[in-house]
């Protein structure tokens, strides 16, 4: 039960670490790594990648017959133990379209409901909160539990499987963990989780002026997993190919953003590695994973999908549409019907891997630029999604960097939001630590967001690059 303790005064915590030595920052990262290794790796999660690697031989009878049964028990479950579906009506569950007699939930509806959509059957105690920023940068607070903790890392080692890879290898990590300080000018810009054979290496201090610590570190560890959002493996992606570098690893897995054709080519240029890439949310509703074979496949055991048309109907075979989840696994806080704000499309055909699970293209997460300083310093969105975790406040935010030494945070209320002026001064002097001094930081709030054509809300607006 370390871990709620932990995830729920992580933002003390983290300004305690801060304050320690590099050496000590290893050890505690280490301490952190052994919590999570306790709960990653324990008899429960390895039984459930035996039951996961069975269920790839489904048929997709099967299939269907394991998502009707996962819909009928997650209704039945948020109708009787979750305040906001009390007045839900009783249905069941027969076939995919039963469904649709549910109303949906759109994520402003999430944000303005999120304590009356936890679970009276969950004891607080046991709860584990985690923040999201999703498409539109407002933060969502999500509730959780160890047991999901448990089945989502063993959804994680099964992708790995199809990736030949076995649980606990070495691996190298560039996500949103704020592992070193942000105002740090020299190496190491990284920590050791030695329980976890893991480094992880900071993605806030990325720059031409560090390029070569991060890479000449890459090159003294060659051969590993390489994880980490794709934006960010991008930017050393450029590092190392303006160096004329190539820097093999065993196998790359990416998640958090879209992966675009041409951000995949150089990483794997540079990597000489396969990428795997997945889909998913914080929200712990649902989730697709690349295969093997370059197909990207729905977790039927995690979710049920719906792929709604601008008229509201079930999109049809490669037509774009709206990403509709209802999960099955988190009882904590279980949503039905929820409209996340992601869009894709069905796959038609067959996967020459084998398995008979779903194909889905997922089309529009969030765009977004990078931020480059005038220093060298490059921001990927993830690195300034992290100032958002805590904003609840806010119904989008956005990064507008309209001159060399002038970023401007762009935030839309929520409705009946009182904090709002203290979040968004709360955002604005957060980044301007991040940032330092030579740029200056303003706040605005605005009715509405930028969004570019096909819908995109992106994060970081970069005027001057354009």
């Amino acid at each position: 039960m370390l871990e709620p303790l932990v995830r729920n005064h992580l933002p003390r915590l983290q300004a305690l670490y801060d304050r320690f030595p590099s050496p000590a920052r290893h050890v505690l990262t280490s301490a952190r790594g052994w919590i999570l290794t306790q709960l990653r790796y324990g008899p429960e999660t390895f039984d459930t990648l035996a039951e996961l690697r069975d269920n790839e031989f489904w048929n997709p009878s099967q299939i269907e017959a394991h998502q009707l049964r996962g819909l009928q028990t997650s209704i039945d479950h948020a109708r009787n133990t979750v305040p906001f579906y009390a007045s839900y009506p009783q249905i069941t569950i027969r076939r995919r379209e039963d469904i649709q007699s549910l109303p949906i939930l759109d994520r402003e509806a999430v944000l303005h409901n999120q304590e009356s959509l936890i679970s009276q059957a969950i004891p607080q105690h046991e709860q584990i909160r985690a923040s999201t920023t999703g498409t539109t940068g407002a933060s969502l607070r999500v509730a959780y539990t160890e047991k999901l903790a448990r089945a989502n890392w063993a959804f994680l080692l099964r992708q790995w499987c199809w990736a030949g890879i076995e649980a606990r290898g070495p691996r190298i990590t560039l996500q949103g963990a704020r592992v070193v300080p942000v105002n740090r000018r020299e190496p190491p810009y990284w920590t050791y989780n030695l329980p976890e054979r893991q480094v992880l290496m900071s993605i806030f201090h990325l720059s031409d002026g560090t390029a070569a610590d991060y890479l000449d570190f890459l090159q003294d560890h060659p051969g590993k997993v390489l994880e980490g959002f794709p934006s960010v493996l991008g930017i050393l992606a450029d590092f190392a190919l303006q160096r004329d570098m190539e820097i093999p690893m065993r196998a790359i897995f990416t998640s958090g953003e879209p992966l675009y054709p041409s951000v995949r080519e150089k990483i794997e240029r540079v990597f000489q590695a396969r990428i795997f890439d997945s889909y998913g949310m914080t929200e712990y509703c649902g989730l697709v994973q690349q295969c093997e074979r370059g197909k990207m496949h729905l977790a039927p055991e995690y979710g049920f999908l719906e792929i709604l048309s601008s008229r509201g109907e079930s999109a049809k075979p490669d037509e774009e549409g709206d990403f509709v989840w209802t999960g099955f696994l988190n009882r904590a806080m279980p949503l039905v019907r929820y409209r996340i704000g992601d869009r894709g499309c069905w796959q038609t055909g067959t996967c020459p891997c084998g398995r008979s699970f779903p194909l889905v293209i997922p089309t529009i997460t969030r765009e977004s630029d990078l931020l480059r300083c005038s220093d060298g310093r490059v921001f990927s969105p993830r690195a300034l999604n992290q100032i958002l975790k805590q904003a609840d406040g806010l119904r989008s935010c956005q990064f507008v960097y309209s001159q060399e030494d002038h970023v401007a945070v762009r935030a839309v209320a929520a409705a009946g939001n009182r904090r709002v002026f203290d979040e968004l001064m709360r955002i604005r002097a957060d980044l301007q630590n991040l940032l330092g001094a030579h740029i200056r930081v303003t706040a605005e709030l605005v009715p509405a967001p930028i969004v570019r054509p096909g819908g995109k809300i992106p994060l970081i607006v970069n005027e001057v690059d354009r």
